[in-house]
């Protein structure tokens, strides 16, 4: 992957996502995976894989 930070939108969604998945809001989670694929970003799909 690229060494570019991601998009402060992206990186929000991501900590977002991370934060649902401890508290187990299934329905939150969803909502943000698919918002995390609307995006279309490869470099957000991977920095989720290595933070979850």
């Amino acid at each position: 992957m690229t060494e570019q930070p991601l998009p402060p939108a992206v990186r929000e969604v991501i900590t977002a996502l991370v934060d649902a998945v401890r508290t187990g809001d299934d329905a939150r989670i969803d909502r943000l995976l698919n918002e995390l694929v609307r995006i279309g970003s490869p470099e957000a799909l991977y920095e989720l894989r290595t933070v979850l």
